[in-house]
């Protein structure tokens, strides 16, 4: 008898999985006609190979694969800390993105199941998403979403909303993770829930924040149009409904005319991007202290909104400008993990960019000295290590910060 091929293993799988053709295709980042013509035996290359098992979690010898190497979505990130992650994004996937019930009745473990401790499930993913903490991130995603599914079971009236505002920030917790693993598909699924949930909530603060993911997540696919018209939009929302007199609101509003300006920039319509940074920055005049402590990203994002300065002028190819943004902030000054490796990684890619490979690998250090699982993961700074390798003279400690963050 002849060995299965890969279309045949794969369409064993989805079935054992009881999913549709349209399901699985969520979850493998395919539409469902294309899935059909893979299982039907249309030619897979080793890279997608690899991909399909690591996203199936199906040994990669069934798929006629020795090992997963190491050139998978994360552009040669370490592979041990890529499987984490993605294992614990497919238990979200599982849960929500493929619309299947969750396992059990229950919220893992014995917790009382209160609107009270999903926040604080939430507040820890918050925690961990400021620090770039991937894995626990990774790990922490599927149990809360879960704990959410259990208290909306259990919870009427007037808490729904707040049920539905803290399911709909953990929603768009994992489509960040989603988007930091290259796991584009996937990240779709989740935005789209996120900002479904955050519309029945009925916050405008959490809508906001759910719109600003979605547009980076429309982004990955260069429809740039819509994607500046979803924060334009809801931007126009927010204050026609709410007004900005409420620094929580006047901060999202900025937000997201801020990632419209980078989205224009992205495009090359550098008329658009510089109106609406400075259209941004006004309506962000309210002072820090004014802002008060939340869970709400844009609140902690509109402390350092200078930091987009920077990213619109970088995509503009206006490496010079960017620089001198960068130099009027002070790295210590970025007290949130998170935004400070956003300042590396703009500084580190506008030097890259201009030629200057030295200073772009002084920030490439400091990025993983920020957040070492930031360089371990994420695309933009394993190509930069390898343009940094091949356009130049030797840098000392290249090799070894190649090695440490697994790029090949």
């Amino acid at each position: 008898m002849s060995e299965p091929s890969p279309g045949d293993v794969l369409r064993a799988e989805r079935v054992r999985r009881r999913l549709t053709l349209a399901q699985a295709g969520k979850l493998l980042g395919y539409s469902g006609s294309t899935l059909s013509r893979i299982e039907r035996g249309r030619p897979v290359g080793v890279e997608e190979l690899r991909r399909l098992a690591a996203r199936y979690r199906i040994p990669p010898a069934r798929l006629g694969l020795a090992t997963v190497g190491p050139t998978d979505a994360l552009d040669g990130g370490d592979d041990v800390l890529r499987r984490e992650l993605l294992t614990g994004m497919l238990g979200v996937a599982g849960a929500t993105l493929l619309g299947l019930p969750p396992a059990g009745a229950a919220p893992p473990g014995s917790r009382p199941v209160t609107v009270d401790g999903l926040r604080h499930l939430v507040g820890q993913a918050q925690a961990d998403y400021m620090a770039c903490r991937y894995s626990q991130l990774a790990k922490a995603v599927p149990d809360t979403i879960r704990y959410a599914q259990a208290v909306r079971a259990v919870v009427d009236g007037e808490r729904c909303g707040e049920v539905e505002a803290l399911t709909a920030t953990a929603y768009r917790h994992a489509t960040w993770l989603a988007l930091r693993l290259g796991e584009d598909g996937m990240a779709v699924g989740l935005s789209e829930h996120a900002i479904s949930t955050a519309r029945v909530s009925g916050d405008l603060l959490v809508e906001a924040e759910a719109a600003q993911m979605g547009a980076v997540v429309v982004r990955r696919y260069d429809r740039t149009d819509q994607a500046q018209a979803l924060v334009v939009d809801t931007a126009a929302k927010l204050e026609s409904t709410a007004g900005l007199a409420d620094p929580r609101h006047a901060a999202a509003y900025a937000m997201l005319l801020e990632t419209g300006a980078y989205t224009a920039a992205i495009a090359g319509r550098r008329s658009d991007a510089l109106d609406l940074h400075a259209e941004a920055t006004a309506a962000a005049r309210t002072p820090r202290a004014a802002l008060p402590d939340t869970l709400a990203t844009s609140v902690v994002d509109a402390r350092f909104l200078g930091l987009y300065e920077i990213s619109v002028h970088r995509k503009l190819g206006d490496y010079g400008t960017a620089i001198a943004a960068a130099r009027v902030i002070a790295p210590d000054s970025i007290t949130v993990t998170e935004r400070r490796v956003r300042y590396f990684e703009d500084v580190a890619l506008a030097y890259g960019a201009w030629g200057k490979r030295e200073q772009a690998f002084h920030a490439l250090l400091a990025a993983e000295r920020t957040a070492p699982q930031e360089v371990r993961v994420r695309p933009w700074a394993h190509r930069l290590t390898r343009d940094l390798r091949s356009s130049g003279p030797a840098l000392r400690g290249l090799p070894e910060f190649a090695a440490r963050a697994g790029v090949a």
